[in-house]
């Protein structure tokens, strides 16, 4: 019987090492999602597409960045 998802919650990391990989994982998708998609054609469609998924990953990069400054603010101030 598969596990609910609340019971699985604490087995991200946690903390900074999580802010830091969500950070390096958005800055990839940042770079990766328009290459692969523009890699397929630049006809309107793909273009357009490319700059939704640029749009939606460098709003994600700016949460987990603000996530990961309050991280390392909330250890220096312990």
């Amino acid at each position: 019987m598969p596990v609910p998802w609340m019971e699985r919650t604490g087995r991200t990391p946690g903390g900074v090492v999580g802010a830091w990989f969500n950070v390096v994982v958005c800055a990839a998708l940042v770079i990766g999602l328009p290459l692969s998609v523009l890699s397929r054609g630049h006809d309107l469609a793909h273009i357009v597409f490319a700059i939704v998924l640029t749009a939606i990953a460098v709003t994600l990069e700016v949460v987990f960045v603000r996530n990961l400054r309050q991280q390392i603010e909330r250890r220096r101030g312990r």
